[in-house]
């Protein structure tokens, strides 16, 4: 990587920790304690509702047994290593970027009695010598990866932490395969822009990176139509002027965060953007 791309890297990592530090707060005030999308069956549910089925629903699909020690990269505010444990007994170390979600996360963790480790890794530049003691069942990633830089370090050193047997659950951004320039220069790059994201890949950039690291896809979802009723509930945010008044006191990256959310949708509609989910299994 040349000094000029590491310059851009840095650049956007700082961006990444400070928008999590200031915003994780609001996050949780606006979207409860999972910060990612939720999963509509019936279309019913409410957004709680919704996020805790996508929960389940990686659950389910990987078949995650009881008790089992697993690792949540990139683990926000640590909702979902709360749930994991209080609902599976699961023994769950989670890592993120933001020293402000550890202490949220912690604090959260004592107020629902639950025993979760939350550990300052960035997983961008994941190394897992001396950070863990022990193999995980499972390494966990929700809304987290398409953040990295590193994608193919990321699957290479985690995967060493995973034990034979043991599953590699995903759900992510991605852009669609086979895309122009013209769909890319309209309906990603403003994603990529406003979201923080410094290069939205395909699904199969993803498979072939795992199947690298020794992991061999055992199944794929496109979940976007399941997942983008998030962007119409979060549209409706907006409409406080609250927020834009808050956005616009944080700087022109947080303003251009809360534009992204059109961009989001217009993503979806378009079919350029979608959602996947991913299982794997280490061989």
């Amino acid at each position: 990587m040349t000094r000029y791309n590491n310059k851009i890297s840095m650049d956007l990592k700082d961006k990444i920790v400070q928008h999590y530090d200031v915003l994780s707060p609001y996050y949780k005030e606006l979207w409860g304690i999972h910060i990612h999308h939720g999963y509509w069956k019936t279309g019913n549910e409410t957004k709680e509702q919704a996020q805790e089925q996508l929960i389940k629903e990686l659950i389910s699909r990987a078949g995650i047994k009881n008790g089992a020690r697993i690792l949540d990269a990139g683990c926000g505010i640590g909702g979902t290593a709360i749930y994991l444990h209080k609902t599976l007994g699961a023994k769950v170390t989670g890592i993120t970027i933001s020293p402000n979600q550890i202490e949220m996360g912690n604090k959260l963790a004592r107020e629902n009695k639950a025993k979760i480790k939350l550990m300052l890794i960035d997983a961008d530049q994941f190394n897992c010598d001396n950070n863990f003691e022990h193999e995980f069942d499972v390494i966990w990633s929700v809304e987290a990866i398409s953040h990295f830089h590193k994608k193919a370090n990321f699957f290479r050193s985690t995967s060493l932490l995973l034990k034979p047997g043991g599953k590699f659950v995903i759900a992510d951004w991605f852009k669609s395969n086979f895309l122009t320039e013209k769909e890319e220069r309209k309906y990603i790059k403003p994603i990529e822009k406003a979201m923080l994201v410094p290069r939205l890949e395909s699904p199969a950039s993803y498979m072939n990176y795992m199947n690298r690291a020794g992991l061999n896809v055992t199944s794929f979802e496109d979940a976007s139509a399941k997942v983008a009723r998030t962007w119409d509930t979060s549209s409706e945010l907006l409409k406080n002027p609250a927020l834009w008044k808050f956005a616009a006191a944080r700087g022109k990256d947080f303003m251009t965060f809360l534009k992204g959310f059109a961009a989001m949708k217009m993503g979806f509609r378009s079919k350029a953007f979608m959602y996947g989910i991913i299982i794997a299994q280490k061989n």
